[in-house]
């Protein structure tokens, strides 16, 4: 057996063809191989790697998934787990995605992307960073401490936080809604009014939180 310029494993000059041989030939081409699911490509991965054609990072192994998202069907394994040959990697949440993260580091490099919960997200090196602001409408009862705190997907404590009162619920007219506290997943709002907290009150805003 050859090696042809294409690296296909061929007949050399002179051998005699077999059917062995043949089939060797044939396995080594490098084509699109239509599967079903993620079961499916691991059984051709595992099916491969008793031969001389194992996946492997000089042999990588292509497919199309059925039951990926259209755009984003035609997937590539060298040797680890598939990733989509876009370069954009979905997840159904940000707890997926860096599950996924921390099983393959090898694979993401600094500025990968993906999207999670239909969210724009940058790889740094150690964690996936949101790239656009993210924010919605809070509407509910302040704490007895006069406190609001909801949960942001931005995967990092926001560079900055701006709301705006709605003006519906407690004392719209003289209530002051303040940040007072951001972590990684988190965001307090301070709500008060005449300079006391308005404990225990509805209220109702809009948040936008920028990411760092």
């Amino acid at each position: 057996m050859a090696t042809d310029v294409k690296k296909h494993t061929t007949i050399a000059a002179g051998e005699a063809p077999k059917q062995g041989a043949l089939a060797k030939a044939l396995l080594s081409i490098s084509d699109v191989v239509p599967t079903a699911n993620a079961t499916e490509q691991a059984q051709i991965v595992n099916a491969l790697s008793g031969t001389d054609v194992a996946v492997s990072t000089d042999r990588p192994l292509t497919t199309t998934r059925g039951d990926a998202r259209a755009l984003h069907q035609i997937e590539v394994s060298r040797g680890g787990a598939f990733v989509p040959i876009s370069g954009v990697l979905w997840f159904s949440t940000l707890a997926a995605a860096t599950s996924w993260a921390q099983a393959n580091p090898s694979l993401l490099s600094v500025g990968d992307r993906c999207v999670a919960a239909n969210l724009d997200y940058r790889w740094n090196g150690n964690a996936w960073r949101g790239v656009l602001p993210y924010g919605e409408v809070w509407a509910g009862a302040t704490a007895a401490s006069g406190i609001v705190t909801v949960n942001h997907p931005l995967g990092a404590e926001p560079a900055a936080v701006v709301v705006t009162d709605r003006n519906s619920g407690g004392a719209p007219n003289t209530r002051k809604i303040v940040v007072s506290g951001v972590s990684t997943t988190q965001i307090q709002f301070y709500v008060t009014n005449g300079g006391n907290a308005l404990a225990s009150n509805p209220v109702e805003f809009y948040w936008l939180a920028y990411p760092a």
